[in-house]
């Protein structure tokens, strides 16, 4: 179970700020969540040190630069598969529907990105006809 780190009614209201905003620096953001962010010490450094073993997993790569080791739950614990190596077809699987499911994620992204680029770049060539 995940602690919580803000109220929801604080992070609603930061989620909309950022959402009203055409942009925000990192400082901004975090500006918004220092007075209500909920501070838990222990918690913090057990965080960070699973937030390490996250990282230090997704750096594993093979001799092309590929990575080769993904997270996956068996039963609802997390653990950590080399693809090279495993012969668990259950494990496999799930780690291509992550896959895929990131990959339609970032796709859908870069359609939305695209789109608006074009509506901005319309926008400023009719600004640019209508000042000469």
């Amino acid at each position: 179970m995940r602690e919580k780190t803000l109220e929801r009614k604080a992070r609603d209201i930061i989620v909309q700020k950022i959402m009203e905003s055409g942009e925000m620096d990192t400082e901004d953001i975090m500006d918004l969540i220092r007075p209500h962010y909920l501070f838990d010490p222990s918690r913090a450094r057990e965080q960070a040190i699973r937030r390490k073993a996250n990282q230090l997993a997704a750096q594993v790569r093979d001799e092309r630069g590929i990575r080769t080791v993904f997270n996956c739950k068996e039963q609802g614990v997390s653990k950590y598969v080399n693809i090279e190596v495993s012969n668990s077809l259950e494990d496999l699987k799930s780690i291509e529907g992550q896959l895929t499911k990131k990959l339609n994620g970032l796709n859908a992204s870069r359609i939305k990105t695209s789109r608006r680029r074009a509506q901005v770049e319309g926008q400023l060539s009719l600004d640019l006809e209508n000042m000469m």
